[in-house]
């Protein structure tokens, strides 16, 4: 019996380009709510984002896994995003390896610790990339600290060649391709949506067969295989609809109501 859905936020709960939450989400998640479900975030934002932009308007979840499994919070009380229960840094020998590159050869570089994002510096492509998720450009500020606190994913707005190479030099590194060749994100080695889902799993003392997982883009494929169900929208990418054991309508063709009745069926 499924317990509990994990729900990507772009493409998936919310259109790229609209902002709010439409009247169709909250159909579907009052739905799964009413039928007794526990419901939480699996997504590669930070939630300092998903804040400042308002991604995901006035709804509650009961949990968070976000930077692409690196950084999950608990929900307690009315205080957001919650408690922290599972940290997963790259590893600062990596990090040190990726500041070489950009000091010899730069291009723009996003990093995020847990309570903040900054980038060495923008241009057009980095403006593409952040108009093309309706997020505002991050800001600018010393990619140095980076040395000296944990990050938690690095995003280099680079062309696909030139992220491969990146990839190539970092082999202590993950990497999670979500941006149509003009941006990669990297992750701890081995990270990955699936492994924070693992670890809230864990604390709610429930199993993989147990939980679903709804997604449409590349970094859901692992959390959309390690899920007891998976399910790809119909707006997803190849990949995830070729991880999924289900794959709905879109997200415009109220695809997230047609997820949450598969998952009640089953």
């Amino acid at each position: 019996m499924i317990k509990a859905i994990f729900f990507d936020i772009d493409g998936t709960l919310r259109d790229f380009e609209e902002k709010g939450i439409p009247e169709y989400t909250r159909k579907a998640l009052d739905k799964a709510r009413e039928a007794g479900l526990r419901l939480f975030i699996a997504t590669g934002r930070h939630w300092l984002e998903i804040e400042e932009e308002g991604l995901l308007g006035d709804l509650e979840f009961d949990a968070y896994v976000t930077l692409n499994g690196q950084l999950c919070y608990v929900r307690e009380g009315r205080e957001l995003p919650g408690r922290a229960i599972y940290k997963n840094p790259i590893d600062p020998g990596q990090v040190r390896r990726l500041l070489g590159m950009i000091e010899e050869e730069p291009f723009p570089c996003l990093f995020m610790e847990e309570g903040r994002m900054y980038i060495n510096y923008t241009d057009p492509r980095v403006e593409l990339v952040q108009q093309g998720i309706g997020t505002a450009l991050p800001p600018v500020g010393d990619i140095g600290r980076a040395l000296e606190n944990p990050v938690y994913q690095i995003v280099p707005y680079v062309d696909e060649e030139r992220a491969r190479r990146i990839i190539a030099g970092l082999p202590g590194c993950g990497h999670a391709m979500w941006h149509a060749g003009n941006a990669v994100d990297l992750l701890p080695f081995g990270g990955g949506k699936c492994g924070g889902i693992e670890k809230m799993l864990e604390y709610f003392g429930m199993k993989a067969e147990e939980a679903a997982a709804v997604g449409d883009g590349k970094n859901d494929v692992s959390m959309l295989e390690y899920a007891g169900v998976g399910i790809a929208m119909g707006n997803g990418c190849k990949e995830a609809k070729g991880a999924a054991d289900f794959v709905v309508a879109g997200i415009e063709e109220e695809g997230l109501l047609e997820a949450v009745e598969e998952i009640l069926r089953r």
